[in-house]
Parts: structure tokens; C-alpha cells; sequence
């Protein structure tokens, strides 16, 4: 990629993915890869995103070091993950190109109509915990899809978000899963090849989105009503995952 009107709005996204993050708590990568995909092509923004995303996991792991919950982490969700993250590797052999758009597509979909929902109408119960098994399979899952599109915090939220931790535990511990499974990822597309000299420099190039959007996003915290924001977000978040259904659905037509 060069410097083109796709990357500068390509940095707008990265910006609007970290204030999303920093304002709500969710959702960089989900934001990045989702409405990236409309303007370069999925698996080019999965190489530019996640070792931007090593900038923000990596402050907060250092400064909440003493918060992560290794046991959690060591016994139960790199293991499971781990193994979801290998699978998705048989995966990639087999499947690919539009395939892999639609499916994206309709996984954020799914997501985003769902938080959409308990967000409206406050379901009940939602953070009922969940079986051991029920727990295991989400954190496989979570491992499957972070290995195909880097995107595997909703469902690894869903997994250990019901294990009553303290906030701060909460998320310096899936700082550090990031952390440790993005090293897994960028490690492959190193061994593939797909960091040439282009590819790094634009890494570089949008270092200063990630700031920028985490100063925005702390503004936004404090201006903005919260769950006006999200429900806005979430419905930014159909609509991109709609067009990108429609995208490759005619791919494969």
C-alpha cells in the first residue's frame, strides 16, 4: 500500500477503532478489520493491525502487571486458545478469499445484533455463569477466530466475563492474552513473508492513529453519553458487516 486515499482513510478507521476502544471498552480490533475490509483487502488490514494493537495491550500489561490472573490465564484460556488458533491455521489452507469475507461478515453481524439487543433492553441474566464446558468451547472458538481475523475478544469476553473478576484483573489479564497470541500472529505472517519493507512502513505510519484515537476516545468519555455512543457503534457495526456480506456473497456468485 502507499500513500493513497485508502490509507488515509484507512488511519481515520484506526483512529475511530482505538476512540471506540478507549471510550467503551471494546471493539479495536473488531472496528479495524470490519470497516477496513471496505477499503483494502481483509487479510492486508489483519497484517497492518495487529502489531498496532501491541501499543495500547502493551502499556496496560506493564502498568496492571500485578492484576493479571496467571492461573487463568496459563491453565485454562492459552491452552484452549492456543488450540483454536492451530485449527484456524488447518483452516486457512483449505478456505479462503471471499469465503473468509463472508463469514467475517456475518460473525459481526451476529455480534453486533446481539449486544445491540441486550443493550436496548438490558436482558436479564447476562452474567449468569456459564458451565466449565460451555466455557472451554468459548475459548476454543475465541482461538479460532482470532487465528482467521485477530478479532477473538467478543467471544473470549463472553468465556471469562462471568468469572466474577475485579475490572482491573479483567483486563489486564486479556491484555496480556493479546499480547502473547499476537506474538503467535505476527511470527506467521513473519515466516510467510508478509512483512516486507512497504508493509512495515506503513505500520509505522499509523502508529500515531493509535494515540490519537485513545485522546478521542477519553474525550468522548467524558462528553458523550455511553450508551448512546455504543448503541451508535453497534449499529455502524451491522451496517459495515452487511456490506461486506453483500460484498462477497457477489464474489461467489
Amino acid at each position: 500500500m502507499t500513500i493513497e486515499l485508502a490509507f488515509l482513510l484507512f488511519a481515520l478507521v484506526v483512529v475511530a477503532a482505538y476512540t471506540v476502544q478507549t471510550a467503551t471498552g471494546f471493539g479495536a480490533m473488531l472496528v479495524c478489520v470490519t470497516f477496513g475490509a471496505q477499503l483494502i483487502g481483509l487479510e492486508e488490514v489483519i497484517h497492518l493491525v495487529v502489531p498496532l494493537s501491541f501499543l495500547q495491550t502493551g502499556y496496560i500489561a506493564i502498568r496492571d502487571r500485578d492484576s493479571i490472573d496467571w492461573g487463568l490465564l496459563l491453565r485454562r484460556v492459552l491452552p484452549l486458545m492456543s488450540l483454536g488458533m492451530a485449527f484456524a491455521f488447518f483452516l486457512l489452507t483449505k478456505v479462503g478469499g471471499p469465503w473468509l469475507g463472508l463469514a467475517f461478515g456475518i460473525m459481526v453481524l451476529l455480534l453486533s445484533a446481539r449486544e445491540l439487543h441486550q443493550l436496548r433492553f438490558a436482558t436479564a441474566g447476562l452474567d449468569k455463569p456459564i458451565s466449565r464446558p460451555a466455557s472451554a468451547a468459548a475459548m476454543f472458538g475465541a482461538g479460532i477466530i482470532h487465528g482467521i481475523y485477530a478479532s477473538g475478544g467478543p467471544m473470549l469476553v463472553y468465556a471469562i466475563g462471568r468469572e466474577g473478576l475485579a475490572k482491573k484483573v479483567f483486563r489486564s489479564t486479556l491484555s496480556m492474552v493479546w499480547i502473547l497470541l499476537n506474538v503467535i500472529l505476527v511470527t506467521r505472517f513473519m515466516l510467510a513473508g508478509d512483512y516486507d519493507q512497504e508493509v512495515a512502513l506503513d505500520v509505522l505510519l499509523l502508529v500515531p492513529a493509535v494515540p490519537v484515537g485513545t485522546l478521542v476516545g477519553e474525550w468522548v468519555h467524558h462528553k458523550v453519553d455511553e450508551r448512546t455512543f455504543k448503541l451508535a457503534v453497534l449499529a455502524l457495526l451491522m451496517a459495515a458487516a452487511i456490506s461486506l456480506i453483500v460484498r462477497y456473497s457477489a464474489q461467489l456468485l
